[in-house]
């Protein structure tokens, strides 16, 4: 799941050249900068791309609290769906793409005992640290504090990925290689043993 939030990020980050579909703390600063500037035509677009994204995030924790034990596979699927929208309407890729970064985020939060965001990396970044500084302690971490390193290289992997394929296909393609990754991940959500919440 990290590795298509890194891959769509990219793709958005292609379609958009200095704005993110998934990076809110980043396209935050980049909000601030535009006022401060005084482009409020540009603001006024920043602010759309971070209103979609919440409302990608609103409408994913809906279908996952209506799909209940299922939501990682169901909401999974949702996301596949809205990635090859995107790949077939261009003018509207970047849009499509907040929408479905923000509804994937309620795929999962948790990894067995482990919290997990998929596109929030700072965070994630932040529990790596804080569990090796803990470590270089002597104190006791999180079990499973390096997972979030994990996650993180997971993210890159998918970034990596999406920029070498973007230098050799078109956005399309790319997305809709990215689509069927996520349908994948969804059958595989759908097939695999329920655990209680």
């Amino acid at each position: 799941m990290a590795f298509l939030a890194g891959a769509t990020d990219v793709c958005g980050l292609f379609r958009l050249r200095d704005l993110f579909v998934s990076f809110m703390s980043g396209n935050t600063t980049m909000l601030a900068l535009a006022l401060g500037q005084g482009h409020l035509g540009r603001a006024m677009m920043i602010a759309g791309l971070i209103g979609l994204f919440m409302a990608g995030a609103f409408v994913g924790t809906v279908i996952a609290v209506m799909a209940g034990r299922r939501h990682l596979g169901v909401v999974t699927l949702v996301v596949a769906v809205m990635l090859a929208a995107a790949a077939f309407r261009p003018v509207t890729t970047a849009g499509v793409l907040a929408v479905a970064m923000g509804i994937l985020n309620a795929a999962m939060h948790r990894a067995g005992a482990v919290g997990v965001s998929l596109t929030y990396v700072t965070g994630v970044l932040v529990k790596f640290a804080q569990g090796l500084g803990h470590v270089a302690c002597g104190r006791p971490p999180d079990p499973f504090w390096y997972l979030q390193g994990v996650l993180w290289l997971a993210l890159l992997a998918g970034a990596a990925a999406a920029t070498l394929a973007l230098l050799a296909r078109p956005i399309g393609n790319v997305l809709l290689a990215l689509s069927l990754l996520a349908l994948l991940l969804a059958l595989v959500a759908a097939f695999r043993p329920e655990r209680p919440e």
